[in-house]
């Protein structure tokens, strides 16, 4: 078979449709792993839009939401709560998915392993990445609540999502504030060459 049509032919991305999320809470209506990557995906698109993000920032964190979860696949779905539980399990995981993305799906390796770089550099775009993939897990689980699911877990991820999309949006508005900082001076100095 021709090796072009081998490779686009490759289901193994569809694996992340399969995945569920939220794996140890009770819920009315599942959430698989690509779903959660489209709607942090739709999320950034309104960041950008509500904070005026210029448009290079939003397709970089674009490509880095689109990747941020394609590791699970060697790991699956770890959910939030046990990943908060145990600190050090978010670095085994790092080291994990991209040993995996390095061997298994090359074409991925190089924007996983710098959005890992922007997270622990807290980067503007780091920072937007992480506001997305936040504000998901309150949809989600607004939704869930709306559906009835009122379950001592639900309502926990829900407030806990609001608490980290509010500290989220703050660090966001520092950030933009640096970024627009760091424009002005480029501006400036460029003006004076």
């Amino acid at each position: 078979m021709n090796s072009k049509i081998t490779y686009f032919g490759n289901t193994d991305l569809l694996s992340l449709g399969e995945m569920v999320r939220y794996n140890n809470h009770a819920k009315i209506k599942n959430e698989n792993v690509a779903t959660h990557t489209f709607i942090a995906a739709t999320n950034i698109f309104k960041i950008c839009h509500k904070f005026n993000i210029p448009q290079a920032v939003k397709l970089l964190a674009l490509e880095m939401v689109i990747v941020h979860d394609i590791g699970e696949l060697a790991t699956n779905d770890i959910p939030h709560n046990f990943k908060k539980a145990n600190p050090e399990l978010k670095k085994m995981l790092e080291v994990a998915e991209l040993q995996f993305m390095k061997e298994s799906m090359p074409e991925f390796y190089q924007s996983f392993e710098r959005l890992i770089r922007m997270e622990k550099a807290e980067t503007l775009i780091a920072v937007i990445v992480k506001l997305a993939d936040t504000i998901s897990v309150l949809q989600y689980s607004n939704n869930e609540l709306d559906l009835g699911n009122k379950t001592p877990k639900m309502v926990e991820i829900n407030e806990d999502a609001k608490r980290r999309v509010l500290i989220l949006i703050n660090k966001l508005e520092e950030k933009i504030l640096e970024f627009n900082e760091d424009m002005a001076k480029r501006e400036a100095e460029q003006a004076n060459n």
